[in-house]
């Protein structure tokens, strides 16, 4: 992944995590509460996001050239 930041790449991780059903339907419950907040969602929509973005197994990476547009 350095070596691809370094060359200025724009970089894509694939990774996976295994969720038993009871963690994700509690997970929702509260991913849904944040969505329909109606000042902070951003904030809630984060915070509840990086719950379940933890402890992921890495698959592999690739990078991609993306030249700057006008």
């Amino acid at each position: 992944m350095n070596d691809y930041a370094n060359e200025g790449l724009r970089t894509l991780l694939v990774a996976e995590k295994e969720v038993s059903q009871m963690d994700y339907d509690a997970w929702n419950v509260q991913y849904s509460n944040a969505l329909c907040q109606i000042t902070g969602r951003d904030e809630a929509v984060n915070k509840v996001a990086e719950k379940i973005e933890k402890d992921f197994t890495l698959l592999g990476s690739t990078a991609i050239e993306d030249k700057l547009q006008e």
